[in-house]
């Protein structure tokens, strides 16, 4: 028996397919995760129990466009991972199952919210709401016909739970309060071209000086509204600070997918790997590329700054050293601002430490963005 649930998070191998260089298409992920049972409990529409038994400790996740990848992470971290996934769209669920005394599996529609998982038990359960929809208003609906009715309470033997995660759609604009920069949707290919300020509402810079007179320790927030993660304890010529920008930085729940740059060659000046780099590399960058990580990374005013950079290497690695104080990272790999030579960049997977090298414009494993600024 499988139950599939299609989640949004995390990106790991396998692109034959990647997006076009500027891109930062939203990838829509399915999760598989082995149940031997279950059952939904409550009548009517509202107040309903989902529970699956018998579930093995292993979720194995995979897309298919624009990326094709598979991933496993376990089960306690995806119930563990569930809010930050879903914390501003409450997804739609389907359940289609095979009831013991039925040859023929049904299917049922409902909104699931507040997995919990016992492991001891080998249980999933999530809270469920029932929904009903007319026949299809879709245009291209060749015969509409209404959701057929399945009486509750139900005990399945076997059954595939589909979890939609929001795809390419919009978002809900995050309060001002979760976010020191958001906007209701992340910056399309074309606003990274004219640099929006994706802040918002633009804000007037203010002066370094004033920043730097300040102390901070690793997890304050920094002028820019980041998270502070690195601390060179003396002022260095670049600054002594590096913050990191908060989770959807850009509007999003998931961080900007996007190629290094778009064309191969040598980039004069992103050689370093340094901390105190990323800033150098990046210019480099800007010059050399009209779209790609460090253009997305530039175009953002978090704190009304204009600095904010790609993070070289070296600086790329600090931020996984300090993962615990900023807060989780998906296991997917982060661009760095650092190349490899004409044909490769350097690049982080946030979970484990994992640094390896991958082609800049056509990448087996594609890039993530988290814009960092020194100060």
């Amino acid at each position: 028996m499988l139950v599939a649930l299609a989640a949004a998070g995390l990106l790991a191998v396998g692109c034959s397919s990647p997006p076009e260089a500027g891109s930062t298409t939203e990838v829509s992920y399915l999760w598989v995760v082995n149940s031997e049972g279950g059952s939904i409990t409550g009548s009517g529409d509202t107040g309903l129990t989902l529970t699956l038994t018998g579930v093995r400790d292993y979720a194995t996740q995979f897309a298919d466009r624009p990326v094709r990848h598979a991933y496993v992470l376990s089960t306690t971290d995806f119930a563990e991972r569930w809010e930050q996934w879903f914390s501003l769209v409450t997804p739609n669920a389907v359940l289609s199952f095979t009831e013991p005394a039925s040859p023929m599996p049904a299917s049922i529609v409902l909104e699931v919210t507040n997995p919990v998982y016992d492991k001891a038990a080998r249980t999933l359960m999530f809270d469920a709401t029932r929904l009903h929809r007319e026949p299809d208003p879709h245009p291209d609906a060749v015969e509409a016909i209404a959701l057929p009715n399945v009486p509750t309470p139900v005990t399945f033997i076997s059954g595939a739970l589909f979890i939609d995660s929001a795809g390419d759609e919009a978002l809900p604009e995050v309060p001002a309060s979760d976010s020191a920069a958001t906007t209701s949707q992340a910056p399309t290919s074309e606003s990274a071209t004219a640099s929006p300020d994706i802040s918002g509402s633009p804000v007037p810079e203010q002066p370094l000086a004033a920043a730097a007179m300040a102390t901070y320790n690793v997890g304050d927030t920094g002028p820019g509204g980041g998270i502070v993660f690195y601390d060179a304890g003396t002022v260095q010529p670049w600054g002594q600070y590096l913050e990191v920008a908060p989770a959807r930085w850009n509007g999003s729940t998931r961080d900007p997918l996007d190629t290094w740059c778009d064309h191969l060659g040598e980039v004069d000046a992103a050689t370093s790997t340094a901390i105190g780099a990323g800033a150098e590399n990046t210019t480099a960058m800007l010059a050399a590329c009209s779209s790609g990580a460090a253009n997305t990374a530039s175009v953002y005013r978090g704190g009304g700054m204009a600095d904010w950079f790609l993070p070289s290497q070296g600086e790329l690695n600090a931020l996984y050293g300090q993962r615990n104080s900023i807060g989780w990272f998906p296991a997917v790999n982060y661009w760095s601002s650092s190349q490899r030579d004409a044909t490769y960049a350097w690049l982080q997977r946030l979970s484990d430490g994992l640094q390896s090298f991958t082609n800049k414009i056509h990448p087996r494993i594609p890039g993530y963005i988290r814009p960092v600024r020194a100060f």
